[in-house]
């Protein structure tokens, strides 16, 4: 919204909220996109009700892949903020969208919702109350359609009461659930650090094999995390869960957490299974 290109973050700073996010994204080398792009599939959408633009919610977006940093930046950089916030109807059309949007249905999918303001609707820009409810709506079927949803405040503009509605509805919990976690993110640190701490969560340790082994036989192969070899059942390296999945132990998934550094491995034809 416009909002995030007339606020400053934080105030007296001289970067706007519209600057500090995507900075936060996509500096090098330690932008968020940047880092991680090697092992997490991002994806973007940017959304808004822009006065004099045929159709409400007006988006742009790029869908998910690996190493999408500069497809990302192409998009990303060259856009301005402005317009309204119809959040509800932008999270609905992306539910629409996943087809061309996600490229391994299969993996989980996640969206992370970052915004600076009070929530409208396309029918009516001033209209919080439906614009609330339309965008628990959204979370809520995006939750059905095992899409989890993460909402961060950039800034302090954002009812308490709804982010923690939208947090809720995003991991589904409902009454006499405990409350899920949202993040209010006042300077640049603080952004950084929620991004982090979302995605680090949602990247995990456990990592599908492609292919079966003989968990038996896993530590006759190697893992490697950047390139550096892990010792196989160490407590800071890996180990074998089952025959499809290992796990990085320790330091190890400390490391794939941060850094998003690429995991590879390599067994013996006689750990194989064919």
């Amino acid at each position: 919204s416009g909002s995030m290109s007339s606020n400053e973050f934080p105030p007296g700073s001289g970067i706007t909220r519209w600057d500090a996010l995507r900075d936060s994204l996509l500096s090098m080398p330690d932008g968020l996109l940047f880092s991680l792009q090697a092992s997490v599939r991002f994806g973007i959408v940017m959304y808004r009700e822009q006065t004099g633009i045929a159709g409400c919610p007006d988006l742009e977006s790029v869908g998910c892949a690996l190493d999408n940093y500069s497809a990302i930046d192409a998009v990303y950089t060259p856009a301005n903020a402005g317009g309204g916030t119809p959040t509800g109807d932008s999270i609905t059309a992306v539910l629409g969208m996943l087809g061309t949007l996600v490229s391994v249905p299969a993996d989980p999918t996640i969206i992370v919702l970052a915004t600076d303001g009070e929530p409208d609707t396309c029918e009516d820009g001033d209209d919080e109350v439906n614009g609330r409810l339309e965008s628990i709506a959204a979370v809520t079927a995006a939750f059905g359609m095992d899409i989890r949803t993460f909402v961060i405040s950039v800034g302090t503009d954002v009812g308490a009461a709804h982010l923690q509605d939208i947090a809720n509805a995003g991991l589904g919990r409902g009454p006499g659930d405990p409350d899920a976690m949202y993040w209010v993110a006042s300077d640049t640190t603080g952004l950084n650090a929620a991004l982090e701490t979302i995605i680090g969560g949602v990247v995990g340790c456990e990592i599908t094999l492609v292919g079966e082994i003989d968990p038996t036989m896993a530590c006759t192969g190697e893992v490697r995390i950047g390139g550096d070899l892990l010792e196989c059942d160490g407590a800071n390296g890996w180990r074998a869960l089952d025959s499809t999945h290992i796990e990085l132990l320790g330091t190890a998934c400390d490391r794939l957490e941060t850094t998003g550094d690429p995991v590879t491995g390599r067994f013996p034809c006689e750990a194989v299974v064919f």
